[in-house]
């Protein structure tokens, strides 16, 4: 019997680690680091020591996935995935984040330019991109919005993670080529920060982002998707269009299959393009990476 399980270990399908990102969204960077400094991850090496993991590490990283969005901070993961706690058993629900949320707020109120970029990098560095969104930083920016600063706090946290999207962008640029290119533009008046939310969840997907800091009006938006014909670009924009801003929205839907829409503007207006008009930024985020270039897993 003991044979028979060697043998089963010995077939059993392995791929490298740029696979098991691309199957389960968490980066490489974050990966390593459940390995070497919480022991979550064990994967088998090759002769010449890289990393190899089966469908059994996929499952797990599904359940550390649930259980830190649910509040379990990552130290403390592995205690639970050891005597197999059921998710949702003896989990804090939100407790972990509602912390880090109120800690990250306390150090914007400060203007501290170190302790809030330490703090966004040591959330991106331990936790999943999708994860940092939903449960850190837009929480913080609904409590900022509510501020009687005359959105001060507010304007300095958006600079704030801008800057670290276009760093951790960059580095991904530099590091690798990447296979697809998305190109981010925001309309005026609409909140930036959800772009460079967008533009860390795309990165860590393994795309080559351009975040686009300047607000564009539709004429000039219109002009930058035309000389950005070769990639996916992206166009932002909440709140109401003119009829002449909606057919030149239009016709670039028309004519180009690589631009995307999303934000009230363009659901208000009623255009139509398949998997590529949305209100919701996460769903042009699902709809991009259905298109992305297979072989970047090889």
């Amino acid at each position: 019997m003991k044979t028979e399980d060697n043998n089963f270990e010995k077939t059993e399908t392995r791929f490298p680690i740029r696979q098991l990102s691309a199957r389960t969204q968490v980066n490489t960077v974050t990966l390593r680091a459940w390995e070497r400094r919480y022991g979550l991850l064990k994967p088998q090496r090759t002769p010449k020591g890289h990393r190899l993991y089966t469908e059994k590490d996929v499952l797990t990283i599904e359940r550390i996935l649930t259980l830190v969005a649910r509040g379990v901070p990552i130290g403390k993961v592995k205690t639970l995935l050891k005597n197999d706690v059921a998710v949702d058993v003896q989990v804090s629900e939100m407790g972990n984040w509602q912390h880090a949320v109120a800690e990250l707020k306390a150090a914007v109120e400060l203007f501290s330019v170190s302790k809030v970029e330490h703090l966004i990098h040591k959330s991106f560095a331990n936790y999943p991109a999708p994860i940092c969104s939903d449960r850190l930083l837009k929480p913080l920016f609904i409590e900022l919005s509510l501020l009687d600063d005359y959105g001060a706090a507010l304007g300095f946290a958006e600079s704030e993670l801008v800057r670290y999207a276009l760093i951790r962008s960059s580095a991904r640029v530099t590091k690798k080529k990447c296979a697809d290119t998305v190109v981010l533009m925001a309309g005026n008046q609409t909140p930036i920060w959800r772009l460079a939310l967008m533009a860390l969840e795309l990165t860590d997907a393994k795309f080559s982002v351009h975040l686009l800091t300047h607000a564009f009006n539709v004429a000039a938006a219109s002009e930058l998707v035309e000389q950005f014909q070769k990639t996916f670009t992206v166009f932002y924009q909440d709140g109401l269009w003119k009829d002449l801003d909606q057919s030149m929205m239009a016709k670039l839907l028309l004519n180009n299959n690589q631009f995307f829409l999303c934000g009230t503007a363009p659901v208000l207006a009623n255009l139509q393009a398949e998997e590529r008009v949305f209100e919701n930024l996460k769903h042009c985020i699902n709809s991009l990476v259905k298109r992305q270039t297979v072989p970047l897993v090889n």
